[in-house]
């Protein structure tokens, strides 16, 4: 486990970072798991709700995977590949605040079978993704916090 910035990141996991889009990704066989990362969670304060597609909706990589709603924000969490989604977290869509307090664990969002296995190649990893995650902080003075589900 690395912390920036008050913010973890645990090793092993890949990172999908697009303009505003900080998820992370965990290979699991054919399909990965998705969520937010530390950062994205404390940017978007508390999370009130979180609506995902549903299992067979197939997503394109940049394409809306989950809408999440907090107190100062709402926007869509974006696919980090191409595929069809296998599993809806539904421990996160009773509980939204999961993703808040334990963004790596419980607070995962989607199962997705993924449809391209090249685009896993361009997924930030180990010190390419801690390089780019640094910078971010820096930029947008992120300190992360951990709020109260």
């Amino acid at each position: 486990m690395t912390i920036l910035g008050g913010c973890e990141f645990p090793d092993g996991l890949l990172y999908f970072v697009e303009r505003t889009q900080m998820t992370w990704v965990q290979v699991e066989g054919d399909t990965v798991r998705v969520g937010l990362t530390d950062p994205a969670q404390t940017r978007a304060g508390k999370i009130l709700h979180v609506r995902i597609k549903a299992a067979g909706t197939s997503r394109e990589r940049g394409k809306p995977l989950a809408t999440v709603e907090s107190g100062k924000w709402a926007g869509p969490v974006m696919s980090p590949l191409s595929g069809v989604v296998s599993e809806a977290n539904p421990e996160v869509e009773k509980d939204p605040g999961l993703l808040n307090t334990d963004p790596y664990g419980k607070g995962w969002i989607a199962r997705l079978k993924f449809s391209q296995p090249a685009e896993v190649n361009d997924l930030l990893r180990g010190e390419a993704a801690l390089a780019k995650f640094r910078e971010i902080l820096e930029r947008d003075k992120i300190h992360c916090v951990r709020c109260q589900g």
